[in-house]
């Protein structure tokens, strides 16, 4: 049985589920540092991924990898354009061909398989794409019965964006339903992606009836997304509670979040870190007063030092964008969703329906999202009590 390593046998995580300990090993062996010792074999595999026949300099051999990779997009895409240009590679194809392996380093950098990571998110994308609204009944309600479209809104996007134009004011509203779509996809996304990168491992949802209640197979690590295991000698397990923005969380929740990683870090001895991924400043910071005072060793990071933290780079912020680019690239070609096309369906859906009740664009959405039935709009029609309606 394979054993977590630079853990002492006392500590409990030796307890967790068998498939979690299982991934916290593997993600061990897949730290970069322990699969790529110099430049030279890193670039190899990255060329070889993507077929493209190059010759490594011999003197990378001699460079260490984990000193090499930290490089940005751009620095990547000089050393390999500069790299091509010298091997006399088409000059037409450098510059595409010098991004993709830019692209694939970075990838590769922080991923054990890119391509995998990659399908992963293009899937997730596709299922978004495909509830993003299409059609004028789409517009008109969502699948929530409740979610109509605001008229009032609607007029305030026609006169005030757009010059009293309504094809613009529908395709402003078509891009923000979809965009709260995704928007609501990215918070779990960005927890997932981090936990497929080396080292580190997503923590499942908790199961069961009560999902704040620690159990070592159903929830070993309540409170926290992600584990990152150590790497060497005397590091600690380090354990994450992520979130998307600085004000993703509410103030009220951070005396019960830090009262949950203070217990995991009593717990496993772990470091334990509060993480909001986009965001320039600690200022502002809903709940970190609340999760510092119960837990008063826990760090609590923003922006490039919270990518820094779960990444081990730099850079780990540009990791994850250039995934989620790869990945919508993908998911785009394959749904071939367009706001243009869209918009002209919805908006001769309306026009249709304006030409014939003879009203304008506006009252019509007005009736749609207005209109009903007393027994369905006027709660003393609709009570199971029943009772007087005056």
């Amino acid at each position: 049985m394979t054993v977590l390593e630079f853990v002492p046998p006392t500590n409990p995580i030796h307890k967790i589920q068998p498939a979690l300990y299982e991934a916290a090993c593997r993600a061990q062996q897949e730290v970069f540092v322990r699969v790529y010792s110099d430049a030279a074999s890193f670039l190899q595999h990255v060329i070889a991924d993507l077929r493209i026949s190059i010759q490594i300099p011999q003197e990378l051999r001699s460079v260490s990898a984990a000193s090499f990779v930290e490089k940005t997009f751009v620095e990547f895409q000089g050393f390999f354009s500069e790299l091509l240009q010298g091997q006399a590679y088409p000059e037409q194809a450098v510059l595409s061909t010098s991004q993709a392996l830019a692209t694939r380093a970075m990838l590769t950098r922080a991923f054990s398989d890119p391509d995998e990571a990659v399908a992963y998110v293009r899937d997730k994308i596709i299922e978004v794409v495909q509830a993003f609204p299409r059609t004028g009944a789409d517009m008109e309600c969502g699948r929530n019965k409740g979610d109509v479209l605001d008229p009032f809104i609607l007029a305030a996007a026609q006169y005030l964006l757009y010059q009293g134009e309504f094809d613009g004011a529908i395709s402003a509203t078509v891009s923000h339903k979809a965009l709260m779509m995704i928007e609501g996809l990215l918070g779990h996304l960005h927890e997932d992606v981090l936990g497929r990168m080396r080292g580190n491992v997503r923590i499942p949802e908790p199961r069961g009836k009560d999902q704040e209640m620690f159990d070592y197979v159903t929830n070993p690590f309540p409170g926290a997304d992600l584990l990152q295991v150590p790497t060497r000698e005397r590091e600690r397990v380090r354990l994450h509670q992520i979130k998307s923005k600085t004000g993703s969380a509410k103030g009220g929740d951070g005396k019960r979040l830090g009262d949950q990683l203070q217990f995991l870090s009593e717990k496993y001895d772990a470091g334990i870190y509060y993480d909001a991924l986009v965001g320039n400043t600690l200022v502002g910071h809903r709940s970190r007063a609340g999760v510092e005072k119960a837990a008063p060793e826990i760090a609590v990071l923003v922006g490039q030092a919270a990518f820094a933290q779960l990444t081990g780079s730099a850079h780990g912020a540009s990791f994850l964008l250039r995934l989620y680019q790869e990945s919508f690239r993908a998911a785009s070609a394959k749904s071939g969703y367009s706001i243009a096309e869209v918009t002209q369906t919805i908006v001769g859906h309306f026009k249709e329906r304006a030409e014939k009740a003879g009203e304008t664009f506006l009252e019509v959405v007005l009736q749609t999202s207005t209109g009903g039935r007393a027994v369905d709009q006027d709660s003393r029609f609709n009570s199971q009590k029943g009772g007087s309606l005056f």
